[in-house]
């Protein structure tokens, strides 16, 4: 655990010095009890007072600022594993919330996806914006209901910081929720490309060494179905590559994926932060006609993790 004083000090950076820093200690408004239980070491205690301080009506934008700043540092504690003692009901094995920024040769823009997996099933999700903005809301198919994904896709403005309800509904009648704290989204790109077959990443300089380091996922489709299962994909957690390996695939033309997943917890719930990049590219090989030939399930997956 983070020592008291050090954490003080990160506040003190974090809010700036002199009246302003202090204004923030002085009262007994739910800002303030974030803050003590916080320098107390009481994780998830500060973070039900960040719960409700961003449910506080009218709350000023500086706020609303500092909050995210309060919850970025408390998730270096342990990557956000101690934020929440809550516990996800047996019918629930996981559950995963993914911000994307997607950046093709002609735009960019963002999505949203929440998704798990559940032995009974689940019949329906809602994710909601405090107060009572309805961000996404699902119902699934027998089909989807073990394995499940609700993505909202092509949005002009990413996901922003602030208090979400998450709220799942099992098939057998069961109703969980859970409040999920977002941080302020990725304010840099750090994946771009160099050219057709290679990409840049900005070195990690401030990366929060209590969670797992950032990891590649590559996935190449058929040009035509940039959607669908990837006809070759790959995960590389350590050394990761900056070009696209050679690879036994028909002559053709591709759309080829690159994305740098980070990843953290709000106890029970996985938080992924990704920036994907992507293009299609023109790869060399034996058949022209092949293509047609490959099947989905014939994806060639490969970890070094």
């Amino acid at each position: 655990m983070m020592k008291k004083r050090a954490l003080f000090g990160l506040l003190a950076t974090m809010l700036g010095a002199g009246g302003a820093q202090a204004a923030w200690f002085n009262g007994n408004d739910a800002l303030t009890s974030a803050h003590q239980r916080l320098l107390n070491g009481q994780t998830a205690a500060s973070v039900e007072a960040m719960i409700e301080a961003w449910q506080q009506p009218n709350l000023s934008a500086a706020k609303q600022d500092h909050l995210a700043q309060l919850l970025a540092l408390a998730i270096t504690e342990d990557c956000g594993r101690s934020l929440s003692q809550k516990t996800l009901p047996d019918w629930l094995s996981n559950i995963s919330v993914r911000r994307e920024t997607v950046q093709t040769t002609s735009r960019v823009y963002y999505r949203l996806q929440v998704s798990g997996e559940s032995q009974t099933g689940v019949d329906a999700l809602t994710l909601k914006k405090w107060p009572d903005q309805t961000v996404m809301r699902g119902e699934f198919s027998p089909a989807q209901q073990h394995g499940w994904r609700l993505i909202k896709d092509g949005l002009s403005d990413p996901i922003s910081q602030g208090l979400y309800q998450l709220t799942v509904e099992s098939v057998s009648g069961h109703t969980w929720s859970s409040w999920l704290l977002l941080t302020q989204p990725q304010p840099r790109q750090t994946l771009s490309w160099k050219d057709t077959r290679s990409w840049h990443i900005t070195p990690f300089d401030d990366f929060n060494s209590t969670c797992q380091r950032p990891f590649l996922s590559l996935n190449l489709y058929p040009h035509n179905q940039p959607d669908g299962a990837p006809i070759w994909s790959a995960e590389k957690h350590k050394r990761l590559p900056t070009q696209l390996p050679m690879l036994d695939v028909p002559n053709g033309q591709y759309w080829f994926s690159v994305a740098l997943i980070e990843r953290r917890w709000q106890g029970a719930l996985s938080i992924e932060e990704v920036q994907r990049i992507g293009r299609a590219i023109d790869l060399p090989d034996l058949d022209p006609d092949a293509l047609n030939r490959i099947a989905p399930s014939r994806s060639d997956k490969q970890s070094d993790e």
